[in-house]
């Protein structure tokens, strides 16, 4: 039997990892069923991507749909289905166990809802038997819904180890790696709000064959999928060991719940080489009530605290138009995460999610959102459409001036001198930037972020009476831009500094009166930057 299944990711390249669709076909393949995968992503036209498939005569295809490809998915299958009448197709995948409702099934001839690994072979088997596909988890009729048990994990092959993520996973590549199934916390806007919220682990000692398949691979950066890592400290602790021990170059992210940090943590982290992503959302108590999250906001810079102390980059996650949620709101989360000096801060507007309680809440609420996917907001009473734009041009400021221009370890100083709140700043450099690409006919994406950086800031400190502070903040911003530049590009750039690193360490610590007076010449220098034996970095005198 001619069987194919069909993924589509965002993009070519580091975000091109079809996860999904190969552990399906791991699992057909561990019950001596053969399937073709076809990758495809939203670049390919899926028109053009069923005639392809059309052309390979397929008699069962199996569609992996996600939140950001169901347009896709729906276009394709519809070209397909009128290539080919006499074909099963089935969808499964986040989307559909998420919102069966919405999928077409005069189309598709069923579903799969929930983890699919051992349903789709109990289809598969059972078309193959010239049987009708039935079971927990196999969607007929949508008016009889049931979602798949969970499988044990031990007992799933493993799509890494029986090599059919080989094509992926390419020296370089970005890839995800799967640690955990299921979180213990129940937020609102997530897929974890509903049903069982139990927490499964693949075993360890699969995990250390996979990481060393990784290795020999030479691929560039991991994504682990386990929504709250450090959950469990002592496997947490013995995974962490496990990847020191190896001294890999491999990049890994690691998505993690600030509250559960301490010390022994931290210092775990801080022996590999990762990245920490972490889930503020908001920092007003009462919309995170709404959306069933407790915080403590000197608890969680406590925590966050023990990274900055480590040089551990971590990222922060916000949400905007959560219940409750209001501009202001918004703007003082906003804040509150500069004040933190994350690396870099992710911003979404609220999807809701089918399934989630925030959907389900969305009446109560008043809130109005699209029907299809993304399903993002619309408005609500507390963020009407105008303060929504508001807050998506404050998004797109941070985006490009303090993640692009990782500007997380001097932004809260130039707030602080310049007497206005971060968000304040992003707003007013997102009307400097609208003049100067009216003035210059230019476009963002292509400009020299760290001039325009400089460029804004010196305008800001004219405009504001606060020259006086001028060459100090920017020396204090290019040191910072310097340090930037050669972590992402391992090149030596030239700082020209109007003070001596040991001022400008003093700098971030003193107001600017203060710092005046304890330095109040300049000291000009010149400084490249390199690495010591144990990999710090060193400053050095150029000429």
């Amino acid at each position: 039997m001619n069987i194919s299944l069909v993924s589509c990711c965002l993009e070519e390249g580091n975000l091109s990892y079809p996860l999904g669709a190969i552990c399906i076909q791991s699992a057909l393949a561990a019950a001596k069923i053969n399937a073709e995968h076809l990758p495809f992503t939203l670049a390919d036209d899926p028109f053009h991507a069923a005639t392809k498939l059309a052309n390979m005569k397929p008699q069962v295809v199996g569609l992996s749909v996600y939140l950001w490809n169901r347009a896709w998915m729906d276009r394709f299958t519809l070209a397909l289905r009128a290539k080919i009448d006499d074909l099963v197709i089935f969808a499964g995948g986040p989307e559909a166990s998420a919102n069966p409702l919405s999928f077409d099934l005069s189309i598709l001839d069923f579903l799969i809802l929930g983890e699919g690994e051992e349903v789709v072979v109990q289809a598969i088997s059972a078309i193959r038997a010239g049987k009708k596909p039935q079971g927990k988890g196999i969607v007929t009729t949508l008016d009889e819904l049931s979602w798949a048990p969970s499988p044990e994990l031990s007992g799933l092959p493993s799509p890494l180890l029986n090599h059919h993520a080989d094509r992926f996973l390419k020296q370089g590549a970005s890839v995800l790696w799967e640690m955990t199934r299921g979180c213990p916390f129940h937020c609102s806007f997530c897929f974890e709000s509903r049903g069982q919220r139990s927490v499964r682990h693949f075993p360890l000692a699969q995990l250390e064959a996979e990481l060393e398949l990784l290795i020999t691979k030479q691929v560039g950066e991991v994504y682990i999928l386990d929504p709250t890592f450090n959950m469990d400290k002592q496997r947490t602790l013995t995974i962490l060991g496990m990847l020191a021990e190896r001294q890999s170059d491999i990049h890994f992210v690691f998505e993690i719940r600030a509250e559960l940090l301490d010390s022994e943590l931290a210092d775990a982290f801080a022996q590999i080489n990762c990245a920490l992503q972490i889930g503020l959302q908001s920092s007003d108590q009462a919309v995170l009530k709404t959306a069933n999250r407790r915080f403590d906001s000197k608890l969680f810079a406590k925590k966050i605290s023990l990274l900055n102390a480590r040089g551990i980059p971590f990222g922060l996650d916000l949400i905007i138009g959560l219940p409750n949620d209001t501009l202001s709101a918004f703007m003082k989360s906003v804040d509150y995460a500069v004040s933190l000096k994350p690396s870099n801060l992710d911003v979404f507007p609220l999807s809701l999610l089918p399934g989630t309680l925030v959907a389900e809440q969305a009446n109560d609420f008043s809130i109005t959102h699209l029907r299809e996917a993304p399903y993002t907001i619309i408005e609500s009473p507390s963020f009407p459409k105008k303060a929504l734009q508001q807050a998506q041009v404050l998004k797109e400021a941070l985006d490009l001036f303090f993640t692009k221009g990782q500007a997380g370890m001097w932004l809260q100083k130039l707030s602080e001198v310049v007497s206005l709140r971060p968000s304040a700043i992003l707003l007013s450099f997102s009307s400097f930037l609208e003049a100067y690409l009216k003035r210059s006919g230019g476009k963002a994406e292509d400009l020299d972020i760290y001039l325009l950086q400089e460029t804004f800031v010196r305008s800001l400190m004219t405009k504001l009476g606060l020259t006086q502070y001028e060459a100090a903040m920017l020396s204090f911003i290019e040191l910072h831009q310097g340090i930037a530049f050669f972590h992402e590009y391992e090149e030596s750039p030239v700082l020209q500094l109007s003070y001596s690193l040991d001022a400008l360490s003093d700098f971030e610590h003193l107001s600017g009166d203060a710092f005046l007076k304890r330095y109040p010449k300049k000291t000009q220098e010149v400084l490249g930057i390199t690495r010591d034996a144990d990999g710090s970095l060193l400053f050095v005198p150029l000429e």
